[in-house]
């Protein structure tokens, strides 16, 4: 596919984004639906699940990059996804309506425990970063291994959060809306409503299909149109292609913000953010080498922006801050800034 000219690229490129979104919106739906119907996410194994259902935009582009040998793809994509992702929060904030800001009126301790779970997250992988090619379990690097335990040791964890009521209490004047315990938003979607759940099944397959399908071309057509313009396919897999990913937990946040869920529209991003880092794994045992081993310094930084904006996002979860400034929080607006320094420095330093 590389030998296509630069404009089928894109064609093929734009066309599979916005497959990845619709298909990305329907796997949310479906997923949640099922999780309404058989109660999966009050499990370990169910919260695996939905984590994983979440993520195969993910999934479908690192499977690409690992079957192909893309490493800088790999890398790129899910470090910089934690920046992406925890920016979406930003848009949900600047689409929440009131005096409040989003984190106000979502903040709980459980917010702020999912936060630092995804911090602990991002931190190993930043370790793992440092372990040299040679360092192997089986050609696996250690921290990939260390990321999966300590994933699904922080859902147990969470999850027991979760039940302990003085965790989800919130200022009197905010709305958390429904927590994730709770029957989600897309079970009283027309579309879902009165199907059963064979039918909501086949639609999730369906889904998964189309998006580990779009996944692939994304990957393909996203790395030579990186070469061919002359951009490192590791900067634009943690830039483009993360945003790109991205787009279904914003139009998902944005149905949950606009019926007053702000706490799940929140915790589906920290969730993602978490879950991402997991994929390394998957890589390392697609391509018999340890991923995380290969990443630089660019590779380095955006994970280091991840933890930043993530820490922003902690603080005002306890911090409860009220005020809003240009229809977004204060959290929200530092947000902004810290990204834009972290490209800024990523361009000086490159």
């Amino acid at each position: 596919m590389g030998s296509l000219p630069l404009a089928y690229q894109l064609a093929i490129f734009l066309l599979s984004a916005v497959v990845t979104w619709l298909a990305g919106v329907t796997l949310t739906k479906t997923t949640d639906s099922l999780d309404c119907r058989f109660k999966i996410g009050e499990a370990l194994g169910g919260l695996i699940f939905l984590g994983i259902a979440a993520s195969l935009p993910e999934i479908a582009i690192c499977y690409s990059a690992a079957i192909n040998g893309h490493i800088p793809v790999i890398i790129g994509n899910l470090i910089g996804g934690i920046s992406i992702q925890t920016l979406v929060i930003v848009v949900l904030d600047l689409a929440t309506k009131g005096k409040k800001p989003l984190s106000y009126l979502a903040g709980s301790m459980t917010l702020f425990f999912e936060t630092i779970f995804a911090i602990i997250i991002t931190a190993l992988a930043i370790a793992g970063t440092f372990v040299p090619v040679k360092n192997t379990i089986f050609h696996i690097n250690p921290f990939s291994i260390i990321i999966v335990i300590a994933w699904i040791v922080g859902l147990f964890l969470i999850n027991r959060a979760h039940r302990i009521a003085r965790f989800n209490e919130t200022a009197e004047d905010a709305t958390a809306g429904r927590l994730h315990d709770q029957c989600r938003v897309s079970d009283t979607n027309p579309f879902y409503k009165g199907k059963s759940s064979l039918y909501v099944i086949l639609i999730f397959i369906f889904a998964s299909l189309i998006t580990l399908i779009a996944g692939f071309l994304l990957e393909e057509t996203g790395t030579a149109i990186a070469g061919q313009l002359g951009i490192g396919s590791g900067i634009f897999a943690a830039t483009v292609l993360a945003f790109i990913t991205s787009l279904p937990e914003i139009s998902t946040g944005l149905e949950s913000i606009a019926i007053g869920d702000n706490h799940m529209a929140i915790s589906d991003i920290l969730g993602g953010n978490a879950f991402m880092l997991v994929i390394f794994f998957m890589a390392d045992l697609i391509m018999q080498k340890p991923t995380l081993s290969y990443a630089g310094n660019n590779d380095r930084l955006f994970a280091v922006l991840g933890l930043g904006l993530m820490g922003v996002y902690a603080v005002s979860f306890l911090k409860k801050l009220q005020r809003r400034y240009w229809h977004m929080g204060l959290d929200s607006v530092l947000e902004i800034i810290i990204y834009a320094f972290g490209i800024v420095a990523l361009v000086y330093f490159r």
